[in-house]
């Protein structure tokens, strides 16, 4: 899902199998391809796995030069702490540090349970936690382990604080314990930078299934899973446009062709800057990160203007619907804020359909499983779920209804009735959710609406009035049924 870095210059497959599974790596044997790495197309990561000891790589020009400058031209030398100088690399080219970490041998046991203890404490398993620290404290005396345990006997629970002062006094009694002794090349890499005031990261152990935790918890993380959906989505659009021109479709929906060209070029540069739109460090706050959605939602939809009609489309209902909803959410981020706060779940929503509507896409793509994550746990496929679209419909009927936004009628002659202020009245649920819209724009004293609700809903009135509900419901791996099981909670 995610796609790693990892540095390591003693590679087999049956090591990358062992320690990360069927994860996407992107493997680099040396100390100069990881540099060439770092310097070129640092965006493109997610996590950054380092070996400390890089001494199998090749004495090249470049390596000599760094070992000159920091190992007094011992190159050997230089090697065996290379990766310390690609860690502070990441950081010089702004890679976040919680998402690098140190795999190797060369971290001790000591070291290894006070990472594992920090590990349980931060996926909350207490057990776990206990566990450890008890293994940990097996050689303390009575003194020692009160001093450890006085850390966290807040009768109102311990926090990041209390954990960090009692792994600080872990690791300063071990310390002087094996005072004296030659430290590990993680152990001098942490006092060094301790000495600069610097943290560094945990080191995990070879062998261990420390790393598989720790993966998985970045893999938890909505917003490196859809930054992830997004930048693979673009890669896949955009070498598909460059080997067929015509798998792009959204210019049927021009209305003046003419005067309104949108060119290949367009096209790619359109792809680009939705892929490199989400910043590579997770936005800290829920401020920081609305404001990070709702400049890639403005350009996502920007497209979809008054120059483009959805109704122009074939009859295909699915296209249909799915430009619709990007020309609803278009005019929707345009002129107000209605669907804010926004969230990793609409905008891996309207990525997904807005793509649906612009390009020719059969088969669900694997871009699209990753963004589907994003959304919520699909459900079960059963035979009430066509009971259970019925009464969600219902449900949306009502809140309707209670608006009193009158139905649109047509008289003998098929020609719309108006009311009496010349209004035309108002037939489908799209038409209504868009009258609310235009209500609320502005309107400090309006009525409050889920307009991300409407979104979703719509997709499923769409479905329903062209009697698609069996298609939805198949337990099929397709594009519609596959969304439809993705959505259905988020919907209702």
């Amino acid at each position: 899902m995610l796609n790693i870095l990892w540095v390591e210059d003693e590679y087999s497959e049956q090591k990358q199998k062992q320690w990360f599974k069927d994860r996407i790596v992107t493997v680099k044997n040396s100390f100069d391809e990881a540099e060439l790495a770092i310097k070129a197309n640092l965006f493109d990561y997610d996590v950054v796995v380092l070996d400390i000891n890089l001494e199998n790589s090749e004495h090249s020009p470049n390596v000599k030069k760094y070992a000159d400058q920091f190992s007094k031209g011992d190159v050997r030398a230089f090697l065996e702490r290379s990766g310390m100088n690609l860690y502070f690399m990441l950081l010089k080219n702004g890679f976040p540090a919680e998402r690098i970490v140190f795999l190797t041998a060369n971290a001790n046991a000591t070291t290894s349970n006070i990472n594992d203890l920090r590990q349980a404490f931060d996926s909350g398993d207490d057990d776990s936690f206990e566990k450890i620290l008890g293994n940990i404290t097996s050689v303390f005396g009575d003194k020692e382990k009160n001093e450890a345990y006085q850390f966290i006997n807040d009768p109102d629970g311990c926090d990041e604080d209390d954990i960090t002062a009692l792994c600080n006094y872990l690791e300063t009694y071990f310390n002087n314990l094996n005072e004296g002794q030659q430290n590990n090349t993680y152990e001098i890499l942490r006092d060094t930078a301790k000495n600069c005031r610097i943290d560094v990261p945990k080191a995990l152990n070879k062998g261990t299934n420390q790393l598989d935790i720790d993966l998985k918890e970045h893999e938890g993380n909505k917003y490196l899973v859809l930054r992830r959906g997004v930048i693979e989505g673009c890669k896949f659009l955009k070498k598909h446009l460059e080997k067929q021109v015509e798998f792009f479709q959204f210019r049927e929906f021009i209305k003046d062709k003419e005067n309104h060209e949108i060119t290949v070029t367009d096209i790619k540069n359109y792809l680009d800057t939705l892929g490199q739109s989400f910043v590579v460090k997770t936005p800290t706050d829920q401020e920081s990160l609305n404001i990070q959605y709702r400049l890639f939602l403005r350009t996502l939809m920007h497209e979809w203007e008054e120059n483009i009609d959805p109704n122009k489309k074939s009859k295909i209902t699915d296209i249909h619907t799915f430009a619709w909803l990007s020309k609803m959410a278009r005019n929707w981020t345009s002129h107000a804020n209605l669907l804010e706060p926004l969230n990793h779940q609409l905008i891996a929503f309207l990525f997904l359909v807005n793509m649906r509507a612009m390009f020719k896409l059969e088969k669900l793509n694997s871009y699209e499983e990753i963004l589907l994550r994003c959304i919520s746990t699909p459900i079960e496929i059963d035979n009430n779920l066509s009971i259970h679209i019925e009464d969600s419909e219902a449900k949306i009927d009502e809140i309707l209804f209670s608006l009193k936004i009158p139905e649109y009628k047509e008289d003998k002659n098929g020609n719309k009735i108006v009311d009496k202020d010349g209004n035309e009245k108002i037939k489908n649920f799209g038409e209504k959710i868009n009258a609310i819209y235009q209500r609320c724009t502005g309107n400090p004293y309006a009525e409050e609406h889920d307009f991300q609700k409407f979104l979703l809903q719509y997709f499923w009135v769409n479905q329903k009035q062209e009697d698609k509900l069996k298609k939805l419901t198949a337990s099929t791996d397709d594009f519609l049924p596959t969304l439809a099981r993705h959505i259905f909670s988020y919907s209702f």
